[in-house]
């Protein structure tokens, strides 16, 4: 597992990554466990939960953690863990404040990429399936319209279990180019997602009012990348390494200049 800390007004953050030591069906296991009781009992405040995902397909991996009604219990007991450690290690959780990433890894997903939309730097080191040298081509589909709208229910409903079982906020996550982040760039895409800047900002704005309506009480976060700076690959002469060849303009990074996609162009994320 790796994690952040940053400080947060008087409160100290922790923010972990997903530790892929879950069970295979998306339930926390032993080690899920024993983590967020260190984490509790760290003394940190504000402990934003690791990346879950709303759909099986969306897992990052094959052991990553899944909201879903047979994870309840697993998902209660992890949070009621880490607040037991606060609490006997500061006397009080009152003030403890927990929460959990909702996410769908997209392009990123586990057993096969689920793509937004068609990147020529990044479909070449997508690969369709792992241990091969296929990788996304031309003819891959990117998923469709009506998959993207059945989201906003699936992200709702992990937002109200998330809730009912205690934790107070969700992150709905934008950010390291899963789908809700690569949509934001998806200057190619057709449709109701894809082109204009209200296009490619729906789905994300769909969920969020989806769920501040239906789960009132639950306070809801939200990690945008803000510059999709292009990949960069090591040079055998230079350990530094040099940007990914691209040709310009390039319609596919979000907060990134179409003329020089090395130099952000923050128009859109802010």
């Amino acid at each position: 597992t790796s994690f952040g800390s940053l400080r947060v007004g008087n409160r100290f953050c922790v923010q972990p990554m997903e530790g892929c030591d879950g069970t295979a069906d998306g339930a926390p296991d032993e080690l899920v466990f024993r983590r967020y009781e260190r984490f509790g009992g760290g003394g940190a405040k504000l402990i934003w939960g690791e990346a879950a995902a709303v759909t099986p397909e969306g897992r990052a991996t094959p052991r990553q953690l899944l909201v879903a009604e047979h994870t309840l219990p697993g998902l209660a007991r992890m949070l009621e863990g880490c607040r037991a450690a606060h609490r006997r290690e500061c006397g009080s959780d009152d003030d403890l404040v927990v929460g959990l990433q909702l996410t769908h890894s997209g392009r990123y997903s586990h057993p096969r990429p689920l793509i937004a939309v068609h990147d020529p730097i990044l479909d070449p080191r997508t690969f369709v399936e792992r241990r091969t040298d296929r990788v996304v081509d031309a003819s891959y589909p990117p998923v469709d319209d009506d998959y993207l709208k059945g989201l906003v229910d699936r992200y709702v409903e992990a937002a109200r279990r998330a809730y009912a079982i205690g934790f107070q906020f969700v992150d709905v996550k934008q950010c390291h180019r899963y789908l809700l982040s690569e949509l934001l760039a998806a200057k190619e895409r057709p449709g109701p997602y894809g082109g204009s800047f209200e296009n490619r900002t729906r789905l994300a704005r769909d969920i969020i009012q989806a769920i501040r309506a239906e789960v009132p009480g639950l306070t809801i976060a939200t990690r945008i990348n803000v510059y999709d700076c292009i990949p960069y690959r090591k040079r055998a002469e230079d350990a530094e390494g040099e940007p990914c060849p691209w040709q310009t303009p390039l319609r596919c990074a979000w907060g990134t200049s179409e003329a020089d996609p090395l130099t952000p162009d923050l128009t859109e994320p802010l």
